[in-house]
Parts: structure tokens; sequence; C-alpha cells
């Protein structure tokens, strides 16, 4: 009989947690071999040529504080995607990009890849057990409930936000190995923050005062549960240098400025 798998038969789980307000998940794998070419050979055997790997995206809305932002740093996670009665596993993945983004109407939204260098499959590489789920008070940002902070200057006038966030990593491998035997995080992290305000009271900066006075020390991305004080995430940075400003208006619309910053995390 034909039928298909629908949103409520599918859930994912991370090191035994469940992931809430998953909108999108794609996982897979590549496989790179070439046929083995000899005098007298009357079969074709093939053999690899590079090392197996599999990757993973998520997406998610950011309506509890984000589990993933932890995996920035040096730690692995295993997870598993739950479709009716099938269950896919995998082990030993590595993050290699995270990002989030929001813009006014919309509830802030939450990315992240991954790659696998463990295990991808059905087999039963481990057991959870029960999962339990990482947060099940779901709180909603609201148009004014998302502030930026550059050193002095705070709003909360912001139209847009994007955060992007590589998380590079160079696996290491011996002879005879499936699975790297270490996978080192390279240094620097690149982070960049794209915003879109509505001008107020900001002072747009001299273009040739680079970089003297368009790095901000103290840089913090704040989103707040609409109508309330509490916290949804908030993502803080230091010595970010703004690359770019540009100045909007039109006949039908408030000014807004548009600026981009990029910074670095050593680790």
């Amino acid at each position: 009989m034909l039928s298909r798998v629908r949103r409520e038969n599918q859930k994912l789980a991370v090191n035994g947690t469940g992931i809430n307000a998953v909108q999108s998940i794609s996982f897979g794998y590549e496989t790179s071999a070439s046929p083995i070419n000899s005098l007298g050979l009357e079969q074709i055997i093939y053999a690899p040529t590079s090392p197996q790997t599999a990757s993973i995206s998520v997406e998610s809305l950011l309506v509890h504080d984000d589990f993933f932002l932890q995996f920035t740093g040096e730690l692995p996670f295993s997870g598993q995607v739950d479709y009716r009665s099938q269950t896919t596993k995998f082990t030993e993945a590595y993050l290699s990009s995270y990002s989030s983004s929001c813009s006014v109407g919309e509830i802030p939204t939450l990315g992240m890849q991954a790659e696998i260098y463990g295990e991808l499959g059905t087999g039963n590489f481990f057991d959870f057990g029960a999962t339990t789920p990482h947060d099940t008070e779901l709180k909603i940002a609201g148009y004014n409930s998302i502030s930026i902070n550059l050193d002095e200057f705070n709003t909360n006038r912001v139209l847009s936000y994007s955060l992007d966030i590589q998380t590079p990593r160079t696996p290491v491998y011996a002879f005879n190995d499936k699975s790297p035997s270490e996978v080192v995080s390279d240094s620097p992290l690149d982070v960049t923050m794209q915003f879109s305000i509505e001008l107020d009271d900001y002072k747009i900066k001299n273009m040739r005062f680079i970089p003297e006075e368009t790095v901000f020390k103290d840089v913090s991305l704040i989103i707040n549960e609409n109508n309330s004080t509490s916290n949804i995430q908030t993502f803080s940075f230091s010595d970010m240098i703004l690359v770019s400003e540009q100045y909007s208006a039109d006949n039908n619309s408030n000014v807004q400025i548009n600026f981009t910053m990029k910074g670095a995390i050593l680790r």
C-alpha cells in the first residue's frame, strides 16, 4: 500500500535530546570509487579513491535557547532521525557552519550544517534510550523584542538581521583508516553579521577612518520573547569591524541603514 511520511511522523534527536521546531532536515553521503584496470582482468573491481564522508543540515525556528550553538567549538555530536518505524543514526558529526536570520513579520530561524566522519545508516551504532525534549516551552520573538548593541549604541528598531559563523575542520587520516583519527578545528572562525535598522540617532561612520573608528569592541544581538524581558538567545562578539554601510530611503518608507560587520573567533 502506497503512503507518505508526514511531518508529524518525523523526529530529530541529538545526543539524546529531542530538537523542537525543526523546519527541515537533509542528510546523505557520497562515495568516490573508480574501477581497477589491468591486463587479463575479466571483471570490474571498484576501489575507493577518497575517504567516505556524509553531511547533515537542519533548519529550525529560534523559539528557545539554541541547542547547536555549543557545537561551534571542539565537540562532535551524534544523533538519529526517526520516521515512522524507521531510524537512521549518525555519529561523530562536526559543525561546519551555523547561521541565524530574521526579518520583520517573521520568526527568527536557525540553520546548521555538519560533516559526519563516523557512521551514517540504520545500524545499531548507539542507543540513546528515551530522548528528552530540549525545551518544551516555546518563546516567540516580536518585532520590537530584537535589539542590537554596538558599544555605546543600542536600538530595537531592527528590520532584519543575518548571522553566519564558519567553523572549518581538517580531518586527519592514517593508512587503512575508514574514519579520521582526529578532526582538527581550524582557527579562526569567520563571523559575518548583517543588519538593517531604522535610522534614529545612529551616526554613519567616516569611510576614511577604517579601521580606527569602525571596530566595535562589544557587539550583541539580543532576542527576547515578545512583550517580555525573557531572553530567548543572545549572540555576543568582540572586535568586529564595520565593512560596509548603506543609507536607503524612498518616499514610501522610513530611512534605514544597512551594514555588514566581520569578525573572527580564535580557538
